[in-house]
């Protein structure tokens, strides 16, 4: 899909980053849970275009108004174990300063001989909840996840789209190419998810992104984000992902 190859788009993601970290979220299949290491050598680097709506439908102007999802898929083709290590480069505003977090640090991932990965919208966004105790609710997200790795990996993004309601529409796969830059990796230490954090809304309340709907805080999915104190998470029903339907790992909201 053209209007996804959008590499060198600049979203407005200005005066976020003096309140954005990361976190380790890539649990898929084949991948195991490690303790962070002080360093990885690498040798190939990967940048994965990353277009994502997530608490409401894009519309800010930046991209033509829709829903958005992307997932990076990530495979190892070598008959050994490896470490890799990734981190999110957001996409800000072109001449703006892009802050001491517009580059999270890296988080590792050990991949089996012949495993895969999978890096969804959800899991991206969990790059940046909590940071400092202070987790960001996105509407929309756009930037770039960058895969470090000692081998040389398949890397395919898949992109889709749709109108605010109804099914895909659209679908375009992109191999992603390499780059051979031999860089030693320092991993971040990770940082524990604790309820009752304070939360952000990026866009503020009132931006054009979220139209005339309020923002929502997530919760729950893959990466288990948390509500804050005497809010809980229940299902959205505004999603197609439904839990009693076999929905596994369904993104919530917070209600009181």
């Amino acid at each position: 899909m053209k209007q996804l190859k959008i590499i060198g788009v600049f979203s407005a993601l200005v005066g976020l980053c003096s309140v954005l970290g990361a976190v380790e979220i890539i649990p898929v299949s084949q991948a195991e849970a490690v303790k962070p290491s002080k360093t990885i050598k690498t040798e190939y680097q990967y940048a994965a275009k990353v277009a994502c709506s997530l608490l409401a439908p894009h519309q800010d102007g930046t991209l033509a108004r829709g829903t958005y999802r992307t997932t990076v898929n990530i495979h190892n083709p070598t008959n050994k174990k490896i470490t890799v290590a990734a981190k999110v480069a957001l996409a800000s505003q072109f001449g703006s300063d892009p802050g001491p977090f517009g580059v999270t640090p890296f988080k590792e991932a050990v991949i089996q001989p012949d495993g895969a990965v999978g890096v969804n919208c959800f899991d991206i966004a969990g790059y940046f909840c909590p940071i400092d105790g202070v987790c960001v609710d996105f509407a929309f997200l756009e930037g770039f996840l960058v895969v470090k790795s000692p081998v040389p990996l398949d890397v395919v993004g898949v992109y889709t789209a749709r109108h605010t309601d109804g099914e895909v529409e659209s679908i375009d796969v992109e191999a992603v190419e390499p780059r051979q830059i031999r860089e030693t990796v320092k991993i971040g230490a990770e940082e524990p998810t604790k309820p009752g954090g304070k939360r952000v809304d990026y866009p503020p309340k009132g931006s054009s992104a979220y139209g005339d709907k309020e923002p929502r805080q997530m919760c729950g999915g893959i990466a288990g984000f948390p509500c804050p104190e005497g809010k809980k998470c229940v299902d959205d029903p505004s999603d197609n992902c439904d839990p009693a339907r076999g929905g596994a790992d369904c993104i919530g909201i917070c209600v009181k």
